[in-house]
Order: structure tokens, then C-alpha cells, then sequence
């Protein structure tokens, strides 16, 4: 993308004070984020310059190209688990769409972490969680994603990121949680570990929305289809969608 180009993205996104951000951080750096109010938002999200995060706040709460609705019939969701949360913009989307829902969002990477955490402050039902879900406990090396070197992260190893890893009995053991009604998933390909090793906890999801990454590691789709077993699959633009 051109220089007038994507000026012409950041206006349509953030307006005069986006381009005015871009320009003056292209020109000496600073300033390093853009503080704005999504639409029909009460709260600002922070949006760090050179980074994933504007594709993100642009996919999920302006242009919604990303959709985590599964469509089913009277389907109001009261725990929801974003696994691969990154700056908390499908926690904040679900927050404000099923504001009695206990929202847990969980993302490894310590920086986008610590954004995730500023963003959803307000949201007294969002509970961050530092880890990465993984098929055991302990410990995973993260390195950058092909998917978008600029924020992404997958699990590696030998990354330059050592970080807590946990299942998915041990995050609903640690948060409370009995069952799952919304299982959001974007996890750089680590669904092929998590879903071979699923075990018992997927009879207590009613519904999956996950972005499958064949393309980085082959057999993820496969993986998940058969875990889901039971469940009637729908695919929408990059999400698929796994309903009980």
C-alpha cells in the first residue's frame, strides 16, 4: 500500500486525527498510539501505531468483516471464551453485544497482553488471562505469525518469548466456569495441538467460531472437524462456525 493510500485507509478508519497520527508517527515517531471511541461505544480503545491493532479494531468493530455469530435460534450466550483475544476487540464486540455474559480472553503475547488489559478495563464482565492455550500445562516459546508480522504470534520452538501455556480445563477451572456457550478461537494454528488433545471439556461447548490456519500448519481443519464431532459446521468468510 502507498503512502497516499493509506492515508486515504486511515481516514475512512479513524478520520482527520488518524492521518494526522500516521503522518506525525512516520514523520518522528511519535505519537506511539491513537486513543479513539469506536461507534456507538460509551468507551475509547488505544491503538498502537505500526501495529495489527487498527486491522483489527477496523475488522471486528467498524467494518465487522469478522463475525462471531453463529446465527442459532435463541443462542444468548452467558460464558464466552476468546481464545486469542490479542487487544481485546472480539472480547469488547462480545461485551457489548451480551453485556450479562462472563467474558474470559486470553492472549500470551506480554505487549498485546497489556493492551488487551487498558482496552477492556471499563468492561467489568471481560477477564483477561496471560497464557496460551495449549494441549498441557507449563510452558511455550512464542514467535512472530506469517498471518501478520505485525501483532500475531504463534506458538514456536525456539521463539524468543517464553510464556505460560494451559489447557482448557485449567482455564475454566481457574475462572469458574462449568461450560462454554461461546468458544472463540484464533490461535495461530495451535487449534491442531488444543483440539487433538481436547479431551472431555468439548461436550461442555455449545458453540465454536474458529479461524482455521491450514495454511501454517496442515491437518488443523481435519483436527477440529473431528473434535467437533456431533456439532453441524457453517463456514462464513474466515470463520467457521461449529454449533452443537
Amino acid at each position: 500500500m502507498g503512502i497516499r493510500e493509506g492515508l486515504q485507509w486511515y481516514y475512512q478508519l479513524c478520520g482527520v486525527r488518524g492521518v494526522a497520527a500516521v503522518a506525525s508517527f512516520r514523520l518522528c515517531g511519535r505519537p506511539g498510539e491513537l486513543t479513539i471511541t469506536p461507534p456507538g461505544s460509551d468507551y475509547p480503545v488505544h491503538l498502537r501505531l505500526d501495529t495489527s491493532d487498527f486491522c483489527a479494531y477496523k475488522d471486528v468493530l467498524i467494518s465487522q468483516e469478522k463475525q462471531y455469530d453463529a446465527g442459532a435460534a435463541n443462542h444468548s450466550p452467558k460464558t464466552i471464551v476468546d481464545a486469542g483475544a490479542h487487544i481485546g476487540m472480539a472480547s469488547i464486540l462480545f461485551a457489548r453485544k451480551y453485556p450479562a455474559a462472563k467474558i474470559i480472553a486470553i492472549e500470551p503475547e506480554p505487549k498485546n497482553f497489556e493492551a488487551l488489559v487498558r482496552n477492556t478495563s471499563t468492561y467489568r464482565t471481560i477477564i483477561p488471562l496471560q497464557a496460551a492455550l495449549w494441549k498441557e500445562d507449563g510452558e511455550v516459546t512464542l514467535g512472530r505469525s506469517d498471518a501478520h508480522p505485525k501483532g500475531a504470534f504463534q506458538v514456536v520452538e525456539s521463539g524468543g518469548e517464553r510464556v505460560r501455556a494451559i489447557t482448557m480445563d485449567t482455564v475454566m477451572r481457574e475462572t469458574g466456569i462449568n461450560s462454554i456457550d461461546l468458544l472463540k478461537v484464533d490461535i495461530e494454528g495451535a487449534e491442531k495441538e488444543v483440539f487433538e488433545a481436547c479431551g472431555t471439556w468439548i461436550r461442555k461447548v455449545q458453540v465454536i467460531a474458529i479461524e482455521l490456519h491450514d495454511r501454517m500448519k496442515p491437518g488443523c481443519r481435519s483436527v477440529v472437524e473431528a473434535a467437533a464431532e456431533g456439532f453441524r459446521s457453517d463456514q462464513r468468510g474466515e470463520i467457521t462456525f461449529f454449533v452443537r
